[in-house]
């Protein structure tokens, strides 16, 4: 009597990169340690956004050190939703696709807890968490300041957005839908958030999975006043095209208008921590201030370029 072949789950893990092979690197080492379940077939692609595939060679070392198949898929179109489009037509055929960026480490077993939470709740997309960490100890009150804090949501709750930094997503989803990133923010950043938008709007539903962990350190050329304030700023620029690209423009103007001017008055009112806080309390308020300033500008056309060539 033969027995029934139960089919494994293909899971395709994506990684959009742009010339930076040393970060690249580090993350493809920490996939060689990830634990894949006996009902799940994993694949690892490789999205090279730089034309002059500074990727390839590194990644083609690779083929024969992880356990499942590595795909170097080259993406010439500049810009990150090319590539992240990309990512969904070479993982045709496979169930569902995790996407994680290539500054980052993955937990051994971060792919089985996106694929729990999937499997549990039917989720179109499954976001995990994100683990920050410094290149030096002095400078972890950073990481605890408005500027780069987290917030935390409980496993298996739900949520309207997500990001590409890690994320799983239900592929016969997407394809039913016709789901993609959108190009108008080419260079700008924001279009992983408007693509979960659309999910939700299509009627799917996020979930959270608190177990599956990535990590990322801030490396000590980020700690700056500077760049740390005008990446809130580009934050709510953000927030404010992913308002403008999908609403109309009276609505867009209330919601910005009301946002933003909250976001400013409140982190006014926190400034007076910094006396007490210190720096960290200060950037609080910074932060607040900086972000609802550029959900106020981007309401008015500005742009600030995140992947700029």
């Amino acid at each position: 009597m033969q027995r029934s072949v139960v089919p494994r789950t293909k899971v395709a893990i994506a990684v959009c990169t742009y010339a930076r092979q040393e970060d690249l690197e580090r993350l493809l080492v920490s996939l060689q340690d990830l634990q894949a379940g006996p009902d799940l077939c994993p694949r690892v692609i490789v999205i090279d956004n730089d034309s002059r595939k500074s990727a390839e060679t590194l990644v083609q070392s690779f083929q024969s050190r992880l356990p499942w198949p590595v795909d170097y898929v080259h993406e010439p179109q500049a810009g990150i939703p090319f590539a992240r489009n990309r990512a969904i037509r070479a993982a045709a055929g496979d169930d569902y696709l995790a996407f994680v960026d290539d500054d980052e480490t993955v937990d051994p077993q971060w792919l089985n807890a996106l694929m729990a939470v999937a499997q549990k709740t039917g989720a179109a997309f499954v976001q995990g968490p994100l683990t920050m960490t410094v290149e030096d100890a002095r400078d972890s009150w950073w990481l605890a300041s408005g500027f780069f804090k987290q917030k935390s949501f409980s496993d298996l709750s739900p949520r309207s957005e997500s990001w590409t930094n890690n994320v799983l997503i239900d592929l016969a989803f997407v394809a039913r839908h016709n789901c993609r990133f959108d190009a108008t923010l080419r260079f700008d950043g924001g279009s992983d958030t408007l693509f979960f938008q659309d999910v939700v709007a299509a009627g799917g539903t996020g979930r959270f999975a608190a177990n599956a962990m990535v990590y990322e350190i801030q490396k000590k050329s980020r700690l700056t006043w500077k760049w740390a304030t005008l990446r809130q700023y580009r934050y709510g620029i953000t927030r404010a095209n992913t308002v403008l690209l999908r609403k109309p423009r009276s609505y867009a103007g209330l919601y910005c208008g009301i946002r933003g001017t909250a976001m400013v008055g409140l982190g006014i009112l926190k400034l007076p921590r910094g006396l007490v806080l210190g720096r960290a309390g200060l950037a609080d308020g910074v932060a607040l201030i900086a972000r609802g300033t550029g959900v106020l500008s981007g309401f008015f056309g500005a742009r600030r370029r995140e992947y700029a060539r």
